[in-house]
């Protein structure tokens, strides 16, 4: 009889033990990550099936700095089933090692698989971010490979607006030839035939080259410019400042391949109506073009963003100051502008997106050490369906977004998908020792 108690004792401990996967979380929790990893491929050795542990050996190995045996065992993961987590942590990996549009790809499908709303948030305040790391990546690679961009490639609609020349304008009304800049791409991206260049790409380009605005339109300058930024156009524009109260906009339209400039009509008026001048102005381009509009994009190009002088200078400001990486000051301004005029959609993006980008350069959300403090927290797999968010781009095109909302795989509603990045298919190789003694 008592052997029978002991027996059924044991069986009910034997039961009760916790598993090889609750052990190894039992170990990252207390920061014992080398034994976790230990754990976890025991785990793997006995359940080769078990998506949940290679996805948290996957975690351990990057908390460890393994980061290329993570990828493996998370892609793993992925290949047996796709989960918020695992590709939040590829996310990670690939940030680490600077690969930007890897990251946004991986984010993009975590978000599309409904990890918790922290997590959420955290992506979504970091995207902003990484798309500017990614346009420098992109402009440094193409400076250091310029000899072998091939022009013959560069779509003949293409099109790209530099920054006008200010030097003729004084210092208090300076920055309104970003606004007035942006407005202009803004609206030629409203016309279907045309392929504009995001303005973000074009900043960074001539940042790292530090050209002065006047040389722009150089002919000389053009098309280097032209074939860096992908553009066969490029709009350039000098704003001249009339007394007190007038402005003179003077624009050309730079062919890069050809290397010659060929000015347009000018636009001038009052100050208080800027949106005149910007319209008159982006109507003077497209005569020069020899665009024919249809109803639908005139109209759209009609649409006036703001009358508000003083609203649309705030806005001018938080541009600049974003140009120059000063996104706390970006932010206040271009608040500033929104408070001005509540209807005025491009100050709202704008001041959402310096937001962001404050609080993820300050260490706040959005920032690396926040995320990664979020997926320590985060928990196991989640499904669900593709949302929407606003960005300025479609990831990885360097092309101005005729339209806000895409989904997170950069498609927009009226034009072909993008192919889904797809982390699930093919061969994993894992570097790691299965037979691992626990």
């Amino acid at each position: 009889m008592i052997k029978l108690i002991l027996i059924f004792s044991l069986v009910l401990l034997a039961g009760c033990a916790p598993s090889l996967y609750t052990q190894g979380r039992g170990m990252m929790e207390r920061g014992e990550y080398s034994r976790a990893v230990d754990l976890y491929y025991e785990e793997i050795r006995n359940n080769p099936e078990s998506a949940k542990a290679w996805r948290e050996l996957g975690v351990a190995l990057y908390r460890q700095g393994e980061l290329t045996r993570a990828e493996d065992a998370l892609m793993q993961a992925n290949n047996i089933k796709p989960d918020a987590k695992a590709n939040l942590y590829l996310g990670l990996i690939y940030e680490k090692q600077e690969m930007y549009e890897r990251a946004l790809d991986a984010y993009q499908v975590s978000l599309n698989l409904k990890p918790k709303r922290l997590i959420k948030d955290q992506i979504r305040s970091r995207f902003d971010y990484l798309i500017s790391k990614k346009m420098e990546a992109e402009v440094t690679l193409a400076i250091k490979q310029e000899a072998d961009i091939d022009v013959d490639t560069i779509p003949e609609n293409s099109i790209g607006v530099i920054d006008f020349d200010n030097s003729q304008l004084p210092p208090e009304l300076a920055p309104l030839s970003k606004g007035l800049a942006e407005m202009t791409a803004i609206d030629l991206a409203k016309i279907s035939s045309l392929k504009v260049v995001d303005r973000l790409k074009i900043e960074t380009i001539l940042g790292e080259l530090r050209l002065g605005a006047s040389k722009y339109s150089d002919p000389k300058v053009g098309p280097r410019l032209g074939k860096l930024m992908g553009s066969r156009k490029i709009v350039s524009g000098v704003l001249t400042g009339l007394g007190e109260n007038e402005i003179r906009l003077d624009g050309a339209i730079v062919n890069t391949t050809a290397g010659t400039s060929n000015p347009t009509e000018s636009s001038q008026g009052e100050l208080e109506k800027f949106f005149q001048i910007q319209k008159e102005f982006v109507f003077n381009i497209i005569d020069s073009l020899g665009i024919k509009l249809t109803i639908e994009e005139r109209n759209a190009i009609q649409e006036v963003p703001t009358e508000s002088y003083l609203a649309f200078l705030a806005y001018s400001r938080g541009l600049e100051f974003r140009s120059m990486g000063m996104y706390q000051e970006a932010a206040s301004e271009v608040n500033d502008a929104v408070q001005l005029d509540g209807n005025f959609s491009a100050a709202r993006q704008q001041s959402q997106s310096a937001t962001r980008l404050s609080a993820t350069v300050s260490g706040g959300a959005g920032s690396l050490e926040q995320l990664e403090i979020a997926a320590a927290g985060s928990g196991g797999e989640t499904s669900g369906t593709v949302e929407s968010f606003q960005s300025s781009i479609i990831f990885g095109s360097g092309f101005i977004n005729g339209s806000d909302l895409i989904d997170i795989f950069g498609n927009r509603p009226d034009l072909p998908p993008r192919p889904t990045p797809i982390f699930n298919v093919g061969t994993v190789i894992i570097r790691g020792n299965l037979d691992a003694e626990p």
